[in-house]
């Protein structure tokens, strides 16, 4: 992939709506050998749009350099909860989780609560340049 070294990082996850529009999630995600991985509620809006429509895009933000980041495009498709949690490193990430977090998320997955999805990317690419514009009314 380009651009992304394995660990958690944060991210904009966008797929479609049933009406076909599109929506945007903030996110932390996983990169494990190139591949992108994630969570959500079962019960969530996020999960059933996915399991009907697989396409996503995901924005991913520079570690370093938050004007930076890599675009990702593919489909996602769920995936056991242990596939996820045997990905993840304790310390890993570059940003504070608290371990009560990734304790509460490794509880969930396993319960069910929570489920698990990987991105089988299509494309990726760099956004060199991101502008982020003031939000006065």
């Amino acid at each position: 992939m380009t651009d992304l070294a394995d660990g958690t990082f944060k991210m904009f996850l966008f797929m479609r709506r049933p009406d076909g529009s599109s929506i945007g999630y903030p996110m932390t995600g996983l990169v494990r050998d190139g591949v992108i991985s994630f969570t959500t509620y079962r019960k969530a809006a996020k999960a059933r749009y996915l399991l009907a429509d697989d396409r996503v895009c995901c924005v991913v933000v520079d570690r370093d350099n938050i004007r930076r980041g890599t675009i990702a495009s593919g489909r996602a498709y769920p995936i056991e909860g242990t596939e996820f949690t045997a990905a993840t490193r304790p310390g890993e990430s570059r940003f504070a989780v608290p371990t009560s977090v990734t304790d509460a998320v490794r509880d969930r997955l396993e319960s069910g609560k929570r489920m698990a999805f990987r991105v089988a990317l299509d494309e990726t690419r760099p956004v060199r340049r991101v502008e982020v514009p003031d939000a006065q009314a």
